[in-house]
């Protein structure tokens, strides 16, 4: 159960945010549209990676600028499968949606039924999307800056808006994404880290960018894929000990 302290502050903010449906037809449609570019989200943060990757500078600020980069996304898919082993261990959390007990209505939505039996604690967007902004922060102050507010207002707001998840999970994702973005680009385990990934960009550029390539395209899908494939594995695991121990 979650304690009362803890949600206090979903309390206050969740019944604010429900009473904005229907002031503006506007503010409606914008909100309908945002969940619908997710994808669109990740590929634009991912495309800014890219973009500093290339960018024509000094050898020294290449270097440094991609073991930032290479870092950040080590660090946004730690915080990713941290995220769902927090989700698939701690108590079910309902999506506020679906929580009849709240007692709001909430605005119309292309959220998807299938989200009913996932826990909505921490938000896997918040942790993705900060870790990659606090990341960029250590590239390009004013481009991270940028990817936050973005983070905050087109990817986060929406979610909590809709019911997909309470403020709180929000919250907790981002302090984990960004958690995870500042340990991972400290100077020496950049260095450790990175070096090494570098080195194969080095050896073998063709091998290095198929990888590179791939990455990108499981943070521009969220590793959707991968999520639901761990998920199903951590299901059967916990299926088949309970038989066991039932025996």
């Amino acid at each position: 159960m979650w304690s009362n302290s803890f949600t206090r502050l979903d309390d206050i903010i969740l019944p604010w945010l429900t009473s904005l449906a229907g002031r503006s037809t506007t503010f409606d449609s914008v909100m309908t549209y945002l969940p619908r570019g997710e994808q669109t989200n990740s590929a634009l943060v991912i495309s800014i990676f890219w973009w500093y990757w290339f960018r024509q500078t000094d050898s020294a600020t290449v270097q440094r600028t991609r073991e930032h980069l290479l870092c950040t996304m080590f660090a946004a898919a730690v915080g990713l499968f941290a995220a769902r082993f927090l989700a698939l261990t701690l108590p079910f959390r309902l999506r506020p949606r679906f929580e009849p007990a709240l007692h709001l209505v909430w605005p119309a939505t292309p959220t998807s039924l299938t989200l009913v039996d996932w826990s909505a604690f921490p938000s896997d967007h918040a942790v993705m999307f900060s870790a990659l902004a606090v990341g960029l922060c250590f590239v390009s102050w004013r481009m991270g800056m940028a990817a936050l507010i973005f983070t905050i207002l087109i990817v986060s707001f929406p979610r909590v808006y809709f019911g997909v998840h309470y403020p709180t999970d929000i919250l907790a994702g981002a302090a984990l994404g960004a958690l995870a973005a500042y340990c991972m680009n400290g100077v020496a385990v950049r260095r450790q880290l990175a070096s090494r990934v570098l080195l194969w960009e080095h050896r073998s550029p063709p091998a290095f960018y198929v990888g590179l390539f791939i990455v990108s395209f499981q943070f521009a899908t969220m590793f959707i894929s991968v999520r639901q494939a761990a998920r199903a594995a951590f299901l059967l695991l916990a299926t088949a000990l309970a038989t066991l121990s039932g025996h």
